[in-house]
């Protein structure tokens, strides 16, 4: 029996709907509403991102901190007296209690639980590493693209040692080639592995880990089996066919232009593609059995009989078939599917590291079935109330690890008789990351009552005004998607858009709305579209706005490079993913390009970039390049100083720093150069400092790796819808609002049915094909669904493109199909087109609609000058033969005396690292390394170390016949520690070595014989006790 309770709440948040200030406001009752400051401890405030994070810890201090001010700042003071009254509080109790809390977060900030899941995750992992036999410092790897690459990398390692291997792949290879595809499989492989990371596959991906490559080519063998089989049964039914229309006295010229007869002849030759068999009336025809020629009025109607069961006979193996090679297609990729997670197990253990992909489903296996109470006594923590904001992107495996942990907050009370709660919030319509695991319907089943995790049922609210938006764009969205929602042929998806999305007004009156259509025959349509949004940002310009209050939001970042190179070209300052990316900047490029002929000085295309970038202000470009191409090492370092022979062997960020300061790269905005830098130091961590480790990386994440977008810069912004999420802007640009509703996954899982069950798999991988709705009635409504889910999502990302602007919006989108209806529709224009046609708005000949008027800006300033005041790069100047580190203070003062004494004790410590006459020079190396001298140093050192290992007295010492324990402590029996320099023991004799630098001491001898007799006490017999003074001269004293 479900109980009814107020403590657990879902709320619908519509797009600017105050989302974020209504989990602010619940969090913060939560917190005052008992005087009891350490209850921000018993809370969880999950979100998905770190900026969501930091946003709503933000607005909980700031509040926190001005209700304890007095007076209450303005900003603050509307939510102060709400929760005064709803606390029933007076101003002073709220004051006092806000300024206890505030201190007690402040002087407990890590109990201050407000995080993403990943980081949740992450913390209960680490509680129970031990159990996961997990090491303590194990690192969450967040870059699996990278992780993937090199686990094909390696697996591609192994081809031609295993031969079991390498045959599957060279198969591969040689299908792709018939497929007039390339042979390279790595895309394929790296494609495939990504299944492995992708939560939507797990369920199927889990079972296929315990299959051999041995298993999967016996499968393949028994689905070829079949297909050929398939394929003789066409055959013979076709023939059939041919057999009886001659039988009945027909010619293959009483039918129109003989496609009957050529249907089957087609098939006895072997054709079995659907595409170029079933895109005709056939089937119609011998259903009507008109299939004659008009002119011919004989009775077909038992040829028509005959032939049509023929030809539906034939159409299921046609599609059975093209099922089955779909599916073989996948087979070889899934084949190696458990080698590449093989690879990716062992770069785990190698690197002592966790894809941040297996932390939900390391939970859901191992932790989740604990006992509750044991995961919180085990963590330290108990939460008794949850807060999880954007619940629509929560994928499966994410909402069923929390369920435990949540219901035994719910259902049961603490030693107060206070019951736990939980306080989701969400909107279906903005859920558009159904690809990277989000599943929107697990929010519409608790919001429908489909769904009962707890036995207590929510209390559901809808949050109806849209505190962002003037007006019109309100109204605008409205109507539109209520008029457009019919597309969905699911009802719970279409209820989302008939009745949820239409939202109250702020009575904040004006905006504007504008629709544009071009020609869908237009030759240059990508051109249009840039010279619509440059004329749009103009007129904005010209009412007063800055650029900063504009952005433009595309669907694909092909379409946001194609604006960005446009609108720099006509001098509009932009900020987009592609102008952020490091790979995009001259600097950043012939950095890399240095690197390259570093690592091979024979690189042509790195030649030409460094050369291309160091020609500016050269008169002939093409000259300066072929004079210096072939003589790049002699052009550098006359011209620049930069010598690629000396800097050879040296670590990247050595080699960019010097690089920087001898090309004068520190002017100007270095905030790409800086960016580069930090991603060397992290690669050389990881990696060590090799130029070809890095460079490797470079062409691994080069198409990703950008900058931080700065706030505060008065320029354009270009950026995709899902980045968009969560944002607002006065005016929004939507062009190329032209995209398909209908864009399934190019993946799906298809279950085994009776014909395949002997084929060894449960389930099949194959690629989304509208054939699917043919296959087999299983895979028909697995294609339906799916195709109806792309629809959610594209309407989706239409919705939350169209609520994001303020003041104006500007779509620019193609005219669509002609006499459809709004359930027909296949693409954004064609919902524009019938949303207006629905409103009696629509003219042929009409390009432009406007809704609104265009507001002038009553505030307005000039275009601020942008800020030149640059973060200088700091580097090493010119000429700078490099850093000498000093870890010693008596090397920093200009004293011979200390100077002597502090390499006096180098050389000491060098000798206590050598065993034998071999070790020096790697000793040498490794003391230069870590700094104990300089380069210029080291020779003179190496000889001093040298004249002692093979000092004519001292050489049979350092030799490996013996064992060697060098500063071995030693614990005398009255508890004395000594630590002799260098013991030698072959069998039971024992030689003392003790180094000593300065004139000799009587107390020199006595040091030694202590050691001695101490060893005699162990049973040692005493060989030799050597003293060896070391000054300009070694002098061996023999005790």
């Amino acid at each position: 029996m479900a109980l009814k309770g107020s403590n657990f709440k879902i709320y619908s948040a519509s797009a600017g709907s105050g989302k974020t200030y209504a989990l602010t406001k619940e969090y913060l009752k939560l917190l005052l509403a008992h005087d009891f400051p350490l209850k921000f401890r018993q809370i969880l405030a999950i979100t998905f991102t770190n900026k969501a994070v930091n946003e709503m810890k933000t607005r909980i201090l700031d509040n926190l901190q001005g209700f304890g001010a007095d007076p209450v700042p303005k900003k603050q003071e509307s939510l102060f007296h709400e929760l005064c009254q709803e606390l029933t509080l007076s101003a002073e109790q709220l004051q006092t209690r806000s300024k206890l809390i505030l201190k007690r977060i402040l002087h407990n900030y890590s109990f201050f639980e407000i995080s993403t899941i990943d980081k949740f995750n992450h913390k209960i992992i680490k509680t129970f590493a031990r159990d996961l036999h997990l090491s303590q410092n194990f690192e969450v790897e967040l870059d699996l693209d990278l992780l993937l690459e090199e686990a094909v990398g390696r697996l591609l390692e192994r081809a031609g040692n295993d031969e079991e291997l390498t045959e599957v792949l060279i198969t591969f290879s040689l299908e792709k080639i018939d497929d007039d595809k390339s042979w390279d499989i790595t895309r394929d492989l790296i494609e495939m592995g990504k299944l492995l990371f992708q939560e939507n596959h797990a369920e199927h991906v889990e079972p296929l880990k315990s299959k051999s490559i041995g298993d999967f080519q016996d499968i393949q063998k028994n689905m070829s089996l079949q297909m050929q089989k398939i394929g003789s049964s066409i055959k013979m039914d076709a023939e059939k066919a041919l057999l009886e229309i001659e039988s009945q006295g027909f010619d293959f010229a009483d039918f129109p232009r003989q496609t009957l007869p050529n249907h089957f002849i087609k098939l006895k030759e072997g054709e079995v593609q659907p595409d170029k068999l079933y895109a005709n009336k056939l089937e119609q025809n011998l259903t009507e059995s008109n299939i004659l020629k008009a002119s011919d009025k004989r009775d077909v109607s038992s040829l028509a009989g005959t032939l049509l069961h023929l030809y539906l006979k034939i159409k299921e193996l046609v599609y059975q078939h093209a099922y089955l090679k779909n599916v073989y297609g996948n087979i070889v990729p899934m084949t190696v599917l458990n080698e590449i997670a093989k690879e990716i197990k062992n770069i785990e253990l190698d690197k002592d590291i966790i894809p941040i992909s297996s932390l939900n489903a390391i939970l859901s296996k191992e932790i989740k079935d604990q006992p509750v109470p044991f995961i919180y006594e085990r963590m330290g923590e108990k939460y008794r109330h949850y807060f999880i904001d954007e619940f629509q992107d929560t994928s499966k495996m994410q909402w069923d690890n929390l369920v435990p942990l949540i219901g035994n907050a719910l259902e049961s009370e603490n030693e107060r008789n206070e019951q736990g709660s939980l306080f989701l919030v969400g909107d279906v319509k903005q859920a558009i990351y159904r690809w990277r695991g989000g599943k929107a319907e697990q929010f519409l089943d608790l919001m429908n009552g489909k769904s009962h995790p707890f036995v207590v049922e929510p209390n559901i609210h809808s949050l109806g005004i849209n505190w962002r938006s003037r007006d019109e764009i309100v109204g605008f969205n409205n109507a539109f998607f209520t008029t457009v929602s019919p597309v969905l042929e699911n009802e719970d998806y279409k209820k989302l858009f008939l009745k949820d999305s239409h939202q109250k007004t702020n009575n904040n009156p004006g905006g504007f709305v504008q629709l544009t259509f071009l020609d869908k025959d237009s030759e240059e349509k990508e051109q249009v579209h840039c010279d619509l949004v440059l004329e749009t940002i103009q007129q904005i310009l010209y009412e007063k706005y800055v650029y900063a209050d504009i952005c433009i939001l595309v669907r694909d970042n092909k379409n946001g490079m194609l604006l960005a190179n446009f609108l720099a070209k006509n001098n509009i300052p932009i900020i987009s993913s592609d102008a952020l990316l490091l790979a995009h900047n001259d600097k950043v490029a012939f950095l890399i390009a240095i690197l390259r002929i570093c690592e091979n000085t024979n690189d042509r295309e790195a030649a030409f970039q460094i050369l291309m970038y160091l020609s500016k202000g050269e008169k002939d470009i093409h000259g300066f390049i072929s004079e210096h191409m072939d003589q790049m090492e002699r052009f550098l370092a006359l011209e620049y100083g930069f010598a690629i022979s000396k800097w050879k062997g040296q670590s990247v960020f050595t080699l960019l720093e010097k690089a920087i300061a001898q090309f004068n790269l520190t002017e100007g905005s270095i905030a790409h150069i800086t960016f580069l830098m930090d991603e060397v130091l992290d690669v050389e961590k990881r990696e060590g400092p090799s130029v070809h480790a890095f460079l490797n990386y470079w062409e691994i994440k080069k198409s990703t790796l950008s900058i931080a977008a700065p706030d505060d810069v008065n320029a354009v912004r270009i950026m995709t819808v899902h980045k968009a999420k969560g944002l607002e802007f006065p005016f929004v640009i939507f062009p190329f609002a032209t995209s398909s509703l209908k864009k399934p996954s190019s993946k799906l899982w298809v279950p085994a049915t009776e014909k395949e069950k002997d084929l060894g798999l449960d389930a099949f991988l194959v690629n989304t094909k509208k054939n699917m709705l043919e296959y087999n009635p299983i895979a028909a409504a697995i294609y339906s669904d799916e195709e109806q889910k792309s629809v959610l999502d594209a309407m989706n990302v239409l919705y939350v493109a169209l609520t994001r602007p303020v003041i104006g919006l500007f779509i620019f989108t193609e005219k669509g199909k002609d006499a459809i209806r709004i359930e027909e529709a296949q693409t954004y224009s064609d919902l524009f087109q019938e949303y207006l046609k629905s409103k009696g708005l629509y003219q042929e000949e009409r390009h432009t609609y406007s809704f609104g008027s265009f507001p002038k800006n009553l505030d307005s300033q000039l275009q601020p000058e942008a800020d030149e005041n640059h973060i200088t790069y700091i580097t090493r100047p010119k000429g700078d033969t490099g850093f000498t580190i000093s870890t010693k203070s008596g090397r920093l003062w200009d004293d011979e005396r200390i100077e002597a004494i502090e390499m006096g004790n180098v050389i000491h410590f060098a000798l206590s690292q050598i065993k034998y006459t071999d070790d020096v020079p790697q000793v040498i190396e490794n003391l230069q390394l870590d700094g104990y001298f300089s380069k210029d140093a080291a020779k003179d050192m190496e000889e001093k170390l040298l004249e002692v290992v093979h000092h004519p007295q001292l050489k049979d010492f350092f030799k490996e016949n013996q064992q060697v324990l060098n500063e071995q402590e030693i614990l005398t029996s009255t508890g004395i520690s000594l630590r002799p320099d260098r013991i030698m023991i072959s069998e039971k004799q024992a030689t003392i070595l003790d180094y000593k630098t300065g004139k000799p001491s009587p107390s020199h001898k006595e040091q030694v014989m202590q050691y001695a007799d101490v060893l005699k006490e162990m049973d040692y017999e005493i060989k030799h006790v050597i003293i060896v003074y070391i000054d300009q001269k070694i002098e061996p004293v023999f005790v």
